[in-house]
């Protein structure tokens, strides 16, 4: 006689350890127990990793597909918390599997089949079966909810004791031994902070997040995920809470029972920079500042044509060397006499004309500063002392106290962080600083530096640089 087939299945969490569950001890169980049933295997179907509080993964979906289309004649799993955590909606869906019926009308559409466990659970014992199998997955179904609150609770253990709990190091920090050798914290990346505070100024300061998602490239900085930084990974970074030491679950701060935001770890920024970067940064609203075009060198925008006054376009032609050249002509725009210039000569000399000048000097920098929400962290904390109140004796007094305070709350984080602009050494000279610069920031030095750089037609048959082609005047001291 043909024996019966048996379809196997298999899973273990994310949470599981060699010392409770193994896949190989698993199949091992389940070939002995058809060993002793006398059922051949035809397929065995394995979930690493897997919740069992999803029903979507891909060997659940194949296991029970063995039996619908008639492939198995037993299907076979270790117990029914390997199958679900969802209790009565996936008891059911199983249930009409093995009893051959359509989920939808109740109909029989497939032959029954058999459903057996490692504990004795078998489809073939009827009412008995029925119930012990419910009973079993509402039971795996309440186990999966006190392991989520046992692991809420032990990350909340965790933050209030300032520990790190693995994964990902946010940017911006290292992990590293706690002080009392238990378990890991974070402490603050020197570099990467510096980085941070870097990126700080410039977003604050008007610089576009592509802009200085290059600016982190260039300059060597490796993000935690991806090959190189990007305007969304940037945007990430400084509008989380990470850099201001607090620790976020689904996306909201951690609190402790007072209602207090626990910040374990050191903060790289302060509240009002955090406020300031979110409205510059702006993830959920409107883009602000437009893309635009990167320019692509170093006189891109600042060069105009002695005869037309427009702008020079760097132009790449033929496979020769790039040129600045005045396109007028070209879309349809009158100029006596259109100007083109080797971009590597005129970049070289207008260079060397401004370290010339500035070079010696101290390279002084911007630095915003960033004030006027700190009044929230106050409103905070009364807003916190109010609810641990309410815990404990509601009344109608504190619950109007408490309205206020949001309201109060709202209006304040709806005003606009206070920003000035203070003027620092960095402990440069200007040629130090130009050697390391970034190509966006050489131009802006330059832009700054100078009121007019016009170029004028070159002479016939010429291929040396001529200085007297460059009109160039010096912008005006700023006051």
């Amino acid at each position: 006689m043909r024996r019966n087939r048996a379809s196997l299945y298999v899973r273990l969490s994310r949470q599981a350890t060699d010392t409770n569950l193994s896949l190989a001890g698993m199949t091992a169980d389940l070939r002995e127990l058809c060993q002793r049933e006398g059922l051949a295997e035809v397929a065995l179907h394995i979930d690493d990793g897997q919740s069992g509080g999803f029903r979507d993964r891909p060997a659940f979906i194949n296991w029970i597909a063995d039996a619908r289309a008639g492939r198995a004649d037993v299907l076979v799993t270790w117990h029914v918390d390997r199958l679900t955590r969802e209790g009565l909606n996936v008891a059911a869906q199983l249930l009409d599997v093995t009893e051959g019926k359509d989920p939808a009308t109740g109909r029989q559409i497939s032959r029954p089949v058999r459903l057996l466990d490692m504990n004795g659970l078998d489809s073939e014992h009827g009412e008995a079966f029925r119930l012990r199998f419910v009973l079993q997955a509402e039971i795996a179904r309440g186990e999966r909810e006190r392991m989520r609150e046992r692991s809420k609770a032990a990350q909340r253990r965790l933050a209030h004791a300032g520990r790190y709990r693995g994964g990902f190091t946010p940017y911006g920090y290292r992990a590293v031994p706690a002080p009392d050798g238990k378990g890991k914290t974070l402490e603050i990346d020197p570099r990467e902070a510096e980085a941070i505070r870097e990126c700080v100024d410039r977003v604050l300061g008007g610089h576009t997040l592509g802009r200085v998602a290059r600016w982190l490239n260039d300059q060597g900085y490796a993000p935690r995920r991806t090959a190189e930084w990007t305007r969304r990974g940037l945007t990430h970074v400084l509008t989380g809470d990470a850099i201001l030491g607090r620790v976020s679950r689904n996306g909201s701060p951690v609190r402790d029972p007072e209602g207090n935001i626990l910040t374990p770890f050191p903060a790289i920024i302060s509240e009002a920079e955090s406020a300031a970067l979110k409205a510059a940064c702006n993830p959920a609203g409107e883009r602000r500042t437009p893309m635009g075009r990167q320019p692509s060198r170093l006189l891109s925008g600042l060069l105009t044509c002695f005869s037309c006054g427009a702008t020079l376009t760097v132009v790449r032609r033929n496979g020769r060397t790039p040129a600045y050249r005045c396109m007028s002509r070209g879309v349809g725009k009158t100029c006596a006499a259109a100007v083109s210039v080797g971009a590597r000569v005129i970049e070289e000399h207008v260079t060397a004309r401004y370290l010339n000048a500035v070079g010696r000097m101290r390279f002084m920098r911007e630095q915003v500063i960033t004030e006027g929400v700190d009044e929230l962290a106050v409103i905070d904390s009364e807003i916190a002392d109010v609810m641990a109140q309410v815990a404990t004796r509601a009344t109608p007094a504190l619950f109007e106290r408490l309205a206020a305070l949001q309201d109060k709350r709202a209006t304040a984080e709806s005003a606009p962080p206070v920003q000035r602009v203070q003027i620092v050494d960095s402990g440069m000279t200007v040629a130090q600083w130009w050697a390391d610069a970034h190509l966006d920031d050489r131009r802006d030095a330059l832009a700054t530096a100078f009121a007019l750089l016009r170029v004028s037609p070159g002479k016939p048959g010429r291929r040396v640089f001529d200085p007297a082609r460059l009109q160039l005047e010096w912008a005006p001291p700023a006051i």
